[in-house]
């Protein structure tokens, strides 16, 4: 039996694309017998997700936030404990006897005080990075930091190879302990969802992403279908998702009077989706690996996607989707205007598209990165109980 503990280092909301690879590696190695804590934020509610995990058998323990409380407490607390020590008081504890610490992070840098309170209370340590952006680069003292705390680590993961050569330029590492790893996904991994006839001679796109414009860009592709030859074109496109820019995305298609795009909220089938849907579009500004284009992949429709991170490693241009060489208003409608002119062949490059998917991917990601993290450890897997 061996102890892990899991930091979720993402504090932005309670739930995200960065979650269900420490998530499922944490069922995974519960569920065999091993001893799993986990460490997140604490919302004021329960999250279901984590809930799950408690069901599962991982132990659960919920950190308030320090940084939300009324602001004359928050300087008498931070005046006594300030944000290090307490986050070196909650790892030596939460983490007593640990085999291994997972810090997993949304970013590449958002862990870096949780790696430094591991390392500082001797624990052995794993670090997952989901993301990567060239606008946040950090400037010299904290690159230090993060090389010293990634080359520090067993082991550093990360979801695209983009992502781990733009790290290895942001913290001057090579990195030598880094490797890419897949996320799992939300479908079936042999689904074959019907494509759909309803919208024939047309193009239907979804676009399956968190309402972040800063992340995901639905405010360039609103942009696109503003111009005149998307307004003539018989296109339909849905927004599925929910997040922090629904309102100001909802005011941008009142203003542009776009009658075609739907706003679906968040939807737990994803295979219901793309049984409406004939391609996925995401005008992504920077990236990891996401989830969404592997799903829509393994569907059997093609992407329309901007070349950041990790979307080249998948996305043959032409052949089973369409990269935008930038997310900008001009490089995005070029590519969507291939689609537009390749819709006969649209169904032919979904039926690649799936075939590359199950190349890319494995049918249980989450089950072979929890037989990688007992590898950091030297154990031998045995077959989950």
């Amino acid at each position: 039996m061996r102890r892990y503990l899991f930091v979720m280092a993402q504090e932005g909301y309670p739930w995200g694309g960065s979650e269900p690879l420490w998530s499922s590696a944490a069922e995974h190695l519960a569920r065999r017998g091993d001893v799993v804590r986990v460490s997140a934020k604490d919302w004021g509610e329960p999250v279901p997700q984590i809930e799950y995990l408690r069901a599962a058998g991982c132990e659960i323990f919920y950190r308030h936030d320090r940084y939300r409380l009324p602001s004359f407490i928050s300087r008498q607390v931070q005046r006594i404990f300030p944000p290090p020590k307490y986050l070196d008081a909650h790892v030596r504890t939460v983490g007593a006897g640990a085999d291994l610490v997972v810090v997993s992070q949304g970013c590449n840098f958002d862990g870096l005080e949780w790696m430094e309170a591991v390392r500082s209370a001797g624990f052995r340590y794993a670090v997952i990075s989901q993301g990567a952006a060239e606008q946040w680069w950090p400037v010299d003292d904290t690159a230090e930091r993060l090389r010293a705390s990634h080359e520090s680590a067993s082991a550093t993961y990360f979801v695209s190879q983009a992502n781990l050569d733009m790290s290895r330029r942001q913290f001057g590492s090579p990195l030598n302990n880094a490797k890419v790893v897949r996320n799992p996904f939300n479908v079936r991994y042999d689904t074959q969802p019907p494509w759909p006839s309803e919208f024939s001679n047309g193009l239907s796109l979804a676009c399956i992403a968190r309402l972040d414009v800063s992340h995901k860009g639905q405010d360039l592709l609103l942009q696109v279908l503003s111009l005149p030859r998307w307004r003539e074109r018989k296109i339909r496109v849905s927004l599925v998702g929910k997040g922090p820019h629904e309102r100001g995305l909802r005011r941008i298609a009142e203003q542009q009077k776009l009658t075609n795009v739907e706003f679906e909220g968040f939807s737990n089938n994803i295979e219901e989706v793309w049984s409406r849907h004939n391609a996925f579009v995401l005008a992504s500004r920077y990236e990891g690996m996401p989830l969404a284009l592997v799903e829509a992949m393994l569907c059997g429709r093609p992407g329309i996607v901007t070349d950041v991170a990790g979307h080249r490693e998948l996305v043959r241009d032409g052949v089973n989707g369409f990269l935008a060489k930038a997310p900008t208003i001009e490089l995005l409608d070029e590519a969507m205007n291939r689609a537009w002119e390749s819709r006969a062949r649209l169904k032919g490059m979904g039926c690649t598209a799936a075939k590359d998917a199950r190349q890319f991917v494995s049918r249980d990601p989450g089950g072979d990165f929890a037989r990688e993290l007992a590898g950091v450890v030297g154990d031998s897997w045995e077959t989950v109980r």
